[in-house]
């Protein structure tokens, strides 16, 4: 579509943007999570032929004014034109919510050149989101006749670097002149320091032919998905060549890619068994990195499973870029299965797994009887019509344990109080001696205890034990003085003569 003197004035211009479908326009929101993202119209049609100097008007509708608009022309040689309208929008309607500003830009085919381009209209939004209307056109400025045209090729990239793993997408527009489609093929060859430098005069051999698939709601946007499974992890330039079949002339587009097919090694430092209560124990997974591309842009997983319970509900996860540490905390003894995933910018997830023993500890208990220590195994002599205080307040746990200690008194293996401190008397239906026994119990049911034989004071002997094995020891020995004098008196054998 040729257009010659097209010095229209621009409300004139503006006024004829309704009647443009919304399918034409190719339109790239870099945000998809963005829900009404700002309309761009513009008075060109896809394969449009400029051989005078025209006038385009431009109209974007939104909410808000844009933070920046920007117009870019531009081949496989770089851009070729370029312009901020930012400051030069006017606003050309506007409801409650919704507004419309319009601009018109000038292309000159005197001073681009012979040009087969795209025109990228870019506008960012207040929230940041950034979307691009893209329309393919040919700049000549003599008459089309005289010139032949080259395919329009270009590859369509979002504003980070492209991380690829096994598969790389292409977006690409592509247009021909003279034929439906032009012929396509790709090549992709390891990075220098400088990305795409390289200049090709013609296709190589070695490129790979390919047909993309076309998107059926927009003309000339088209996909393609390259296999790189195979290659190794680094820098490489993908190189895409458009060719004419009937009078050979190509174009090319280059975007460098970042391979990324290994998953990161992930390595996790912290101790195997901790004592319980001993506050927290710390796990480290900062050693973890990427063989080729380091720690930038790893993503830390964990996750914290008591695997002595059952249920979903003590599972602990702790996410984010800066999470290369993660502390556990060491009050409720168990076994714990610590899991570090992480993932990579590219997809590639791996996963380690440590189990942290937390060791319980139990009470250590103590007891006293009217204030008197008594050990284990120990005696306590009680009169039945007496009483004396019994008492394990002594009794100590680790700090997490020692406020919900349970104390629980025996008699004969019976229970029968539970306190800390208690006056007690002859327990009723004991009639001889008994055993009394303490034990402690925490709140993960790790007991200690202290058993005393309890002796009944009322049949104990008038004499203490000690008088009476001496009594015992006197009659003993008076007896064998006796013995021995008795048989010195007896009447000696008579002898022969």
């Amino acid at each position: 579509m040729n257009r010659a003197n097209n010095q229209v004035l621009l409300p004139l211009v503006t006024a004829s943007i309704f009647v443009v479908s919304l399918f034409q326009p190719l339109s790239l929101a870099e945000n998809s999570d963005h829900s009404y993202p700002a309309n761009i119209l513009v008075d060109l049609e896809n394969g449009d032929v400029i051989t005078e100097s025209s006038i385009f008007s431009i109209s974007i509708q939104n909410e808000e004014s844009p933070t920046y608009a920007t117009w870019e022309l531009l081949d496989t040689s770089g851009t070729r034109f370029y312009i901020d309208f930012t400051e030069d929008l006017e606003i050309y309607s506007e409801s409650d919510s919704w507004k419309e500003w319009s601009f018109g830009v000038e292309v000159n085919p005197a001073t681009i050149g012979h040009c087969s381009c795209i025109a990228k209209i870019t506008v960012q939004e207040e929230d940041g989101n950034t979307v691009s209307l893209i329309r393919t056109l040919f700049i000549s400025p003599d008459s089309p006749a005289n010139y032949q045209f080259p395919p329009i090729i270009h590859l369509i990239t979002g504003t980070e670097s492209q991380w690829s793993r096994n598969t790389q997408i292409l977006q690409l527009i592509t247009m021909d002149k003279y034929v439906e489609n032009p012929n396509l093929s790709y090549l992709i060859t390891d990075s220098t320091n400088v990305k795409c430098s390289n200049a090709y005069i013609g296709v190589p051999e070695e490129s790979i032919d390919f047909i993309p698939s076309a998107n059926t709601a927009t003309d000339g946007l088209f996909s393609y998905e390259i296999m790189i499974e195979n290659l190794s992890d680094g820098w490489y330039d993908l190189s895409v060549f458009a060719i004419n079949p009937a009078n050979q002339q190509f174009s090319y587009d280059c975007i460098s890619i970042m391979v990324d097919n290994s998953p990161p090694v992930v390595i996790i430092q912290g101790q195997n068994s901790v004592t319980e209560g001993s506050g927290y124990a710390i796990f480290d997974g900062s050693s973890s990195f990427d063989e080729t591309w380091g720690i930038q842009g790893l993503t830390y997983v964990w996750s914290v499973v008591n695997t002595d319970v059952s249920t979903d509900n003590d599972t602990v996860i702790l996410a984010g870029l800066d999470e290369r540490t993660l502390s556990v905390s060491t009050e409720d003894a168990g076994t714990f299965e610590i899991k570090l995933t992480i993932s990579d910018k590219a997809g590639n997830i791996a996963t380690s797994v440590n189990y942290l023993e937390v060791q319980n500890i139990p009470p250590l208990v103590k007891l006293t009887i009217d204030g008197e220590p008594i050990e284990n195994n120990g005696q306590f002599t009680l009169l039945r019509e007496g009483s004396c205080i019994i008492d394990a307040s002594g009794s100590t746990d680790t700090q997490n344990d020692a406020d919900n200690l349970r104390y629980v008194w025996r008699v004969n293996n019976i229970p029968t109080y539970e306190g800390e401190v208690r006056d007690f008397s002859w327990p009723e239906g004991v009639d001889g001696d008994f055993i009394l026994t303490i034990e402690v119990i925490d709140d993960d049911s790790e007991s200690s205890q202290i058993s005393v034989l309890v002796k009944d004071g009322s049949t104990e002997s008038v004499l203490p034990l000690s008088i009476i094995v001496l009594i015992l020891s006197v009659m003993f020995f008076s007896y064998s003085v006796v013995n021995m004098r008795k048989r010195t008196n007896e009447s000696d054998i008579p002898k022969w003569s």
